[in-house]
C-alpha cells in the first residue's frame, strides 16, 4: 500500500514538473523584449534592421544583436567540413562585432530571419563570401540574379551545392 502511495506521489510530481515546463516555454515564447541596439523599420513588406553582429553561426548565418539571420541567396558548406569551417573563420575575421544593416524578406528558416546584410567596411556579406570562394550563389534563393555576376567572376562554387538551391 505504501508503494502505491509513493508511486502516485512520484507520478504527480512528474506531471507537475512537465506542466511547469510547458507553461514556462509558452510564457517565454510569448515574451518579447526588443534589444536596445536593434533598430527596426518596415518598408513594402520588407523589414530593415541595424545593429551589431554579435555572432557568426556559420558561413551563411549571422546574429545581429539577438536576431539570427540566414543570408539570402548564399550557400556555404556545413560546419565540420573543411570549407564550412573556413567560411565561418573568414567571416568572423571580417565582420565580427561590426555594425550591419540587413534587409529581411519576411521569410524564416527555422529560428532565422532571411535577408541580405551589409557592413560598411566590406559591403554585401553575400558578395564577400562568394568572392572569397568559400561560399556560392544559391540560384533558387537569388531569383533576381543579384549574385550571378559575382559568381561568374569567382568561378564555380567548389563546395557542395544543396538540392534546395537548384
Amino acid at each position: 500500500m505504501k508503494n502505491i502511495k509513493l508511486n502516485n506521489k512520484i507520478i504527480l510530481i512528474i506531471i507537475l514538473v512537465f506542466l511547469l515546463i510547458v507553461v514556462l516555454q509558452n510564457y517565454q515564447n510569448n515574451l518579447y523584449i526588443a534589444p536596445k541596439k536593434t533598430i527596426i523599420t518596415l518598408s513594402n513588406e520588407k523589414k530593415t534592421i541595424s545593429g551589431t553582429i554579435s555572432k557568426i553561426r556559420d558561413g551563411d548565418t549571422i546574429v545581429l544583436d539577438t536576431t539570427p539571420i540566414r543570408l539570402n541567396g548564399l550557400t556555404c558548406n556545413e560546419l565540420g567540413t573543411p570549407l564550412g569551417d573556413q567560411a565561418k573563420l573568414f567571416l568572423q575575421e571580417k565582420i565580427s562585432s561590426r555594425k550591419a544593416t540587413c534587409t529581411l524578406n519576411g521569410s524564416k528558416s527555422y529560428d532565422r530571419e532571411i535577408g541580405r546584410c551589409k557592413v560598411n567596411t566590406v559591403g554585401d556579406i553575400g558578395l564577400l563570401m562568394i568572392t572569397s570562394g568559400l561560399c556560392g550563389r544559391c540560384p533558387r534563393y537569388d531569383p533576381d540574379e543579384i549574385y550571378l555576376p559575382t559568381q561568374k567572376s569567382a568561378g564555380p562554387f567548389v563546395g557542395l551545392m544543396p538540392n534546395y538551391c537548384k
